[in-house]
């Protein structure tokens, strides 16, 4: 009886029990803890949608429906081995408590950055074909060119500076722009 619902669940998702309610399989996708450097494990949860008017389609479900409702009735609270408990309350409300997976099966994973560079991998840059050790070469090395330049640029400002103070303070200068006499 529990493995036809079981069956049902894990392998379509979803299981209905006409009269009851129905049960279905929520995925929940791994979650990245970044301050304690871990990514908790993805996971299935058992949800319950009580009193759904879906019709069972397996006459087997529509028997094991039958089943829990009169042994709900009678004792109050049916077990499915594996999934879990509907317990049924003196008001008439019906609630399902799933079965918890041990932390042991679904462990946290401790995550560090992997850095490796002694492997050689081949990249397609643009339209050459190259490796990452190239790549990280072109842009780790200290072009000297540029610095060449600079400093002679610095040079060349400073001699065409100087010429002009010592024309000018030959010659003179007045707010009019003209050069003083000769």
């Amino acid at each position: 009886m529990y493995k036809t619902i079981a069956s049902s669940l894990f392998l379509h998702k979803k299981c209905t029990l006409s009269g009851i309610g129905s049960l279905s399989m929520v995925s929940h996708s791994a979650t990245t803890d970044f301050l304690s450097n871990r990514i908790q494990a993805p996971t299935d949860k058992i949800e319950f949608i009580p009193n759904s008017n879906e019709i069972n389609l397996l006459p087997e479900l529509t028997e094991i429906s039958n089943y829990i409702k009169n042994k709900l009735e009678k004792d109050g609270s049916v077990l499915l081995d594996g999934i879990g408990t509907f317990t049924k309350f003196s008001n008439g409300k019906l609630d399902f408590y799933p079965i918890t997976i041990d932390p042991l099966f679904i462990p946290n994973i401790k995550i560090e950055k992997a850095v490796i560079k002694e492997s050689v991998q081949e990249i397609l840059k643009e339209d050459q074909q190259t490796t990452n050790i190239e790549i990280d070469e072109y842009f780790n090395t200290n072009d000297t060119t540029f610095e060449r330049w600079k400093i002679s640029a610095i040079v060349l400002f400073s001699i065409s500076l100087l010429l002009i103070v010592i024309y000018i303070s030959q010659r003179g200068f007045n707010l009019f722009g003209n050069i003083g006499s000769y």
